[in-house]
């Protein structure tokens, strides 16, 4: 089924969205999830709740990349989750969430002086501009949670090799938002 008609199946209000969203979008969200959650009944309650967001949220909303709304709204949900279960959270999140914020904070307190949404546009014109293997290891570590190991299998690569890209690529991020000013030294 294609975006269009599972979109219209949710206008519609037809159950049957449901049942395909999870067809076509089960594995991508449990996947999500679960590299955020430690727990797999976290992840499948996770999941489910992505269903009934996706199911009260379209409409209104009408996005024009299905697999990315799903996927991004499958994301939040986790990550609300994870700050929730402190006490359960998974180690290999924390480290991708450790290691990002070293990069993007400026030390100073800027943190809370910085706009979300201009950051966020700022890293999404960064990523765009990296080369497709560091652009894909990039995203893969830090958008999916994925583990080094992870990676380097999909991307037949070692894992010193996924964790050299990330390193520079983290010091990149942290130079170009040090030039665009996002934060300071």
């Amino acid at each position: 089924m294609t975006d269009g008609e599972i979109i219209a199946l949710l206008n519609n209000r037809d159950e049957t969205a449901v049942v395909a969203i999870k067809e076509r979008f089960g594995g991508l969200c449990f996947r999500l999830a679960s590299n955020i959650l430690s727990d797999r009944r976290d992840a499948e309650e996770c999941v489910s709740s992505v269903y009934f967001k996706l199911w009260s949220g379209i409409p209104p909303a009408s996005p024009n990349d299905l697999t990315a709304y799903v996927a991004k709204t499958a994301r939040n949900e986790a990550l609300m989750r994870y700050r929730r279960n402190a006490s359960k959270r998974n180690r290999a999140a924390s480290v991708s969430l450790d290691e990002l914020e070293e990069c993007i904070t400026g030390g100073s307190g800027t943190e809370e002086d910085l706009n979300a949404e201009l950051l966020a546009k700022a890293v999404e014109e960064f990523i765009r501009v990296l080369p497709a293997e560091q652009r894909g290891v990039f995203m893969r570590r830090y958008w999916f949670f994925d583990s080094a190991k992870a990676i380097a299998g999909s991307f037949g690569l070692t894992e010193d090799r996924v964790n050299a890209l990330l390193a520079k690529t983290r010091r990149q991020l942290r130079r170009y938002l040090i030039k665009e000013e996002y934060i300071y030294e």
